[in-house]
């Protein structure tokens, strides 16, 4: 099995890349100047989506720079034709994560419709008035029930997603985030913003369950994200989703990175504290023994366990349903880690 595809499955964390990624994080953590050779950190930032963040310090050749702005206007483009479209026909939405790491803006734009009726009318919209080029669904994007599009001309892709979740399992409740949504002025343009609280629960979701693996954006939006939040409601939400050993995890893994660096975030330590003190110790800790490579792959048992101990959880509050979905997680990442192998071939990409 090549070495280049056990390390982008995060099996092998090599000391050389962990370096590498320590000398990122400390380059925005501790503001501290990179190597002379920067080329190979410039590509590290674009995966860590942080690349305009360190366009100073990494002194990125214009070109390359140029590109990122063009990007980021692109997808704010895109935000402003189908906002304006939802708006002007009455479909509630509300943006997730997608503005969260500004200035850097990833590949795709994300809207959350949790209203069924509006989530048909903007699925309807897309394909018969825009028409639009659908992406290819994961199966499990199947049992959420996403939708995946190209819009002619762009680039990004937009995403309209009816609820937060990997497998169709329940987290947060989708009409409350639209609820508590407020408005915001961001780069000159009026945006449909989740709660602070809710960005950060989120946040931990996306990262856990979802995509299964952390960013140097994530680290430190998260560590800004929860500044504006009372602990005691963070942890308010994540006991009502369900998540404490998938958020104890996710902390601790910050405080790794943030101890490797050297730097103190006074209100992650504070919240950890607070954390532990409600749901016990990280019952995940043995996994959390691994070199700290950037973009942080969790470790493929850690992310069993995680919906293990979410399907208990769900079972013990009568969420039967999601228990049961959680249960397809284990054997879905080992079938989509056997596809990986095959290099997609036996299947179509599984997670």
């Amino acid at each position: 099995m090549r070495t280049d595809f056990l390390e982008s499955m995060g099996i092998v964390k090599t000391a050389r890349k962990e370096a590498d990624s320590i000398i990122l994080a400390r380059a925005l953590l501790r503001n501290e100047p990179p190597p002379v050779n920067s080329e190979k950190f410039v590509e590290l930032a674009k995966l860590n989506k942080v690349l305009l963040r360190t366009a100073f310090k990494l002194k990125i050749p214009a070109s390359v720079g140029e590109r990122a702005e063009e990007g980021a206007a692109e997808a704010w483009e895109l935000f402003d034709k189908m906002s304006r479209a939802f708006e002007e026909r009455g479909i509630s939405f509300v943006v997730i994560k997608s503005f969260d790491s500004l200035p850097d803006i990833g590949h795709d734009l994300d809207f959350l419709v949790p209203s069924p009726s509006e989530f048909r009318k903007a699925k309807d919209l897309l394909v018969t008035e825009y028409r639009v080029r659908a992406q290819d669904l994961t199966h499990c994007d199947k049992l959420v029930g996403k939708f995946s599009c190209y819009l002619p001309k762009f680039l990004h892709d937009f995403e309209i997603y009816p609820t937060i979740s990997q497998l169709g399992e329940e987290y947060l409740a989708p009409e409350a985030l639209v609820d508590h949504r407020r408005k915001e002025n961001v780069n000159g343009r009026e945006v449909w913003l989740t709660s602070d609280v809710d960005g950060v629960l989120i946040r931990v979701i996306h990262a856990m369950f979802r995509h299964n693996f952390l960013k140097l954006s994530d680290i430190i939006d998260f560590a800004n994200m929860t500044r504006s939040c009372p602990s005691q409601e963070i942890i308010k939400g994540i006991e009502a989703a369900g998540t404490q050993d998938a958020f104890l995890f996710y902390l601790s893994t910050i405080e790794r990175f943030l101890e490797a660096c050297g730097v103190d975030f006074p209100q992650v330590t504070s919240l950890k504290f607070e954390a532990e003190r409600s749901f016990g110790k990280d019952r995940l800790g043995f996994f959390e023994k691994d070199r700290l490579v950037l973009p942080y792959r969790v470790p493929l048992p850690a992310i069993v366990m995680v919906f293990l101990f979410k399907a208990a959880r769900d079972t013990a509050r009568g969420r039967v349903g999601s228990a049961v979905r959680c249960l397809l997680a284990p054997p879905l990442l080992l079938l989509n880690f056997v596809n990986a192998v095959s290099g997609d071939r036996l299947l179509k990409k599984v997670w």
